[in-house]
C-alpha cells in the first residue's frame, strides 16, 4: 500500500517534529512514527467506508421519497444507478474492510444526517454525477470512473471534508492528501473481479513477507537519520561555501540529513534513486528554493562521500 516515497515523508514529518520539539526520547519518537503510518491507513480504510456511507445514505433517501404522502414521479420511479454502483456494492460487501472497519472503529452512526448528507447533496451537483446517471451504458468501468473523477475532481478541494477529517484527528491534517491518492490509487486498480472474499492491501507493502522490508526501512532510516545528525551536520557545514548553515531551514537539514542515511546506510538503494526521491520531497515540503540547494549539496557530497570509501553500493545494477 505505502510505497518508499509515501514512508520517507513519515519519516521526514516526524524527525522534523523530532527537532522542533527538542525531544530527547528516541524510542517515544519512534513509537510516534509507527503511529503515525497506522493513521494514515486508518485515514484511508475510513475514505473506502465513506463511500461505502454515501451510497447507504442515497437508498435511505430514495426510500424516504418513495414513502412520502404525495410522491413525485420521480420519487417512485427513481434512477437506480448509483445505489446499484457496481464498485461500492462489492467494498459494502467486503469481509476485509468490515474487519478495518471494526479494527480501526469506523463509526458512521453521528455523522450520517449531517455530513453525509451534506456531501450527498453536493455530489449531486457535480457534472461527473450527472454524466453518469444520465449515461444509458452501464458498467463496471463507468461506476469506477465516477469515483474516480469525483476524488480527482472534488474531493482534494473540499474544505467541509478536509475540517470534517482534521477535527476528527489532528494527524488526518497532513494525511488527507496522501489518504486521497491511496484511496484514488487502490479504486484504480479495483477490477470487477473484487468481491465479498478480495483482500485490502496492508499499510506495507511487504507486511506479510516473513521479512517486512519496509517497515525496517522506516524504522532504520529514522533511527540512524537521528542517530548520525551530528555528524551530517558537520558534513553539510563543510560543503556549503555560498551558504549559511545556520540560515539553512530545518526541514531542508533533515532531507539532507536523510538522504546521506541513505547513501551511507543502504546499500541496496542507487544514490541516483535517493537524489531524485529528496528532490521531489523538497519541492512538497520546503521552501522555493529548496528543490536547487538540496540538488546542488547532495550532488557534491555523493562525489566526496564516494571518493572517500563511504558509500559502498551492492546489488544488481549497483556493483
Amino acid at each position: 500500500m505505502l510505497n518508499r516515497r509515501f514512508l520517507r515523508v513519515k519519516v521526514l514529518q516526524q524527525i522534523y517534529a523530532y527537532h522542533q520539539a527538542e525531544e530527547t526520547d528516541i524510542r517515544v519518537a519512534e513509537r510516534r512514527l509507527l503511529d503515525s503510518v497506522d493513521c494514515l491507513y486508518g485515514l484511508f480504510i475510513r475514505q473506502l467506508t465513506f463511500w461505502v456511507e454515501v451510497k447507504y445514505f442515497a437508498e435511505r433517501r430514495i426510500e424516504e421519497n418513495q414513502h412520502k404522502n404525495f410522491p413525485t414521479e420521480e420519487d417512485l420511479h427513481p434512477n437506480l444507478k448509483f445505489v446499484q454502483n457496481r464498485l461500492l456494492n462489492a467494498l459494502e460487501s467486503n469481509k476485509d474492510l468490515e474487519r478495518l472497519r471494526e479494527q480501526y472503529k469506523i463509526s458512521w452512526t453521528d455523522d450520517r444526517e449531517d455530513f453525509i448528507r451534506g456531501f450527498y447533496n453536493r455530489l449531486r451537483e457535480y457534472p461527473e454525477y450527472h454524466e453518469y446517471m444520465s449515461n444509458p451504458k452501464d458498467s463496471f468501468a463507468l461506476d469506477k470512473k465516477l469515483i474516480l473523477d469525483v476524488i480527482d475532481n472534488h474531493m482534494a478541494d473540499d474544505e467541509l471534508l478536509f475540517d470534517f477529517y482534521a477535527d476528527k484527528n489532528l494527524l488526518y491534517n497532513s494525511d488527507y492528501q496522501i489518504a486521497l491518492f491511496l484511496l484514488w490509487k487502490f479504486i484504480n486498480e479495483m477490477d470487477e473481479h473484487f468481491d465479498a472474499n478480495s483482500t485490502i492491501p496492508p499499510a506495507y507493502k511487504t507486511e506479510n513477507d516473513e521479512a517486512n522490508d519496509d517497515k525496517n526501512f522506516l524504522v532504520r532510516l529514522f533511527r540512524l537519520t537521528l542517530k548520525h545528525a551530528d555528524e551530517y551536520q558537520e558534513l553539510v557545514k563543510a560543503n556549503i561555501a555560498n551558504w549559511d548553515y545556520d540560515r539553512v531551514a530545518l526541514m531542508d537539514k533533515v532531507i539532507l540529513f536523510m538522504a546521506l542515511t541513505e547513501f551511507c546506510h543502504f546499500p541496496d538503494i542507487p544514490v541516483k534513486v535517493t537524489i531524485n526521491e529528496y528532490i521531489e520531497l523538497s519541492k512538497y515540503y520546503s521552501t522555493p528554493d529548496s528543490r536547487r540547494f538540496v540538488n546542488g549539496i547532495l550532488d557534491k557530497l555523493s562525489i566526496t562521500l564516494k571518493e572517500e570509501g563511504k558509500i559502498l553500493k551492492s546489488g544488481r545494477g549497483l556493483v
